[in-house]
C-alpha cells in the first residue's frame, strides 16, 4: 500500500532529477567566456566581495551632476521666493497709536484691548506656565 507521502516524495525526486538534467545540459551549452565570468562572480560572492558593476556607489560624474542639480534647484528657489519687508516689533502703545492714525473709528476698541492685555496679570502668569510651553510646541 502506497502512502500519500511516498508518492509525493517520488514525484519530487523525479522533478529534481529532471531539473538537474536541464541544468547540466545548459552548462554544456555555455561559452567558455561566460562560464569563466560566472566562476569569477561566484568566487567573489563566496569571499564577500562585490563587483564594481553591481555596487550602488555613485561615480564621481554622477555625484557632480547630482550636486549641480541641487545647487541649480536652490538658486531657482531663492530667485523666485517672495521677499517680505522687515517689520520692527512694536509695543502695545505704538500699536494703539498706529491704529488711531489709521482708523479713528476703531480707536476706542483697540485701546481697550491694549489696556486689557496690559492689566491682565493672569495672562502673563499663563505665559510663564508649563501649559504655554506645551501649546507652543504643538
Amino acid at each position: 500500500m502506497n502512502h500519500p507521502n511516498e508518492s509525493a516524495t517520488r514525484r519530487d525526486l523525479r522533478f529534481d532529477a529532471l531539473i538537474r538534467a536541464y541544468h547540466a545540459e545548459s552548462l554544456c551549452r555555455l561559452s567558455p567566456r561566460v562560464a569563466a565570468q560566472l566562476a569569477q562572480r561566484r568566487n567573489a560572492a563566496l569571499r564577500g566581495q562585490s563587483s564594481a558593476k553591481t555596487s550602488c556607489v555613485l561615480s564621481r560624474r554622477q555625484m557632480l551632476a547630482t550636486g549641480l542639480a541641487a545647487v541649480c534647484a536652490l538658486a531657482l528657489g531663492l530667485r523666485f521666493m517672495p521677499t517680505q519687508p522687515q517689520v520692527a516689533p512694536a509695543d502695545s502703545a505704538t500699536m494703539a497709536a498706529a491704529t488711531t492714525t489709521l482708523d479713528p473709528a476703531h480707536d476706542h476698541a483697540s485701546q481697550a484691548l491694549a489696556t486689557a492685555l496690559d492689566e491682565d496679570p493672569d495672562f502673563y502668569a499663563w505665559l510663564g506656565s508649563a501649559d504655554a510651553r506645551q501649546v507652543a510646541l504643538e
